[in-house]
């Protein structure tokens, strides 16, 4: 019986300090399954002005992706701006603009201490940042490198302060050198334990309390 009392004692505690993850992808829908060629991608938002407009950006169809391009894993697409069409390869960034793409995540809930990302991105032509709540991640996402033929990994450690309680904002910058090609590709996962001290917890924990309590009952009556 305390073996029982045990393992619910872990679950009540696991309960409350659930690992949990946001999957950040560009080119994918709600459950994570990569869109369409040309689909709108509902949740990035790209900018080719600098940040003064922003419209939903579209998924690069084939004409639109080459040279290394194409070696990306699957699980995410290529994203650019929605003026693109099928027979052109021209996105219409303009050599040396800064081009934005940028999405929100909600991290309410979670314990930010526990908080990290992890993950890759290309962008076609020029690395120009990856930046989480306005903040440069990593001075080298910002070099300027060349950045479409293989993947450059992007990480934020635990205890960074870049995190906030509730909605984030993660944008990825990027230049083009000859308004051909262009586009942003992500794929990456913001991990974390839901559940800080002195948060309610959620019903499905009440309900694994309740169970404890309710074996607890049961030992004693045993032993009467």
């Amino acid at each position: 019986m305390k073996k029982y009392i045990a393992s619910i004692a872990v679950c009540v505690a696991f309960g409350l300090n659930a690992q949990a993850s946001v999957i950040l992808r560009t080119g994918v829908d709600a459950g994570q399954a990569v869109l369409s060629d040309g689909a709108l991608d509902s949740f990035w938002q790209i900018s080719t002005d600098g940040g003064g407009t922003y419209n939903a950006a579209k998924v690069l169809f084939p004409p639109q992706i080459c040279c290394g391009m194409e070696s990306v894993a699957s699980t995410a697409k290529w994203i650019s701006d929605p003026s693109i069409t099928d027979s052109s390869s021209s996105t219409g960034w303009g050599i040396g603009n800064t081009v934005r793409v940028q999405r929100t995540f909600d991290l309410s809930g979670y314990d930010l201490s526990t908080v990290s990302l992890a993950g890759f991105w290309r962008v076609a032509d020029f690395r120009q940042g990856v930046y989480l709540n306005g903040n440069l991640i990593d001075p080298s996402t910002a070099d300027g490198g060349s950045a479409w033929g293989g993947d450059q990994a992007i990480s934020v450690a635990l205890g960074s302060g870049f995190f906030v309680s509730g909605v984030n904002t993660l944008e990825l910058r990027g230049s083009s050198g000859n308004s051909q090609w262009d586009g942003f590709w992500l794929d990456a996962t913001v991990s974390g334990r839901q559940g800080a001290v002195g948060e309610v917890p959620e019903p499905g924990t009440f309900v694994l309390m309740g169970a404890g309590v309710a074996l607890l009952a049961l030992q004693r009556r045993l032993r009467r």
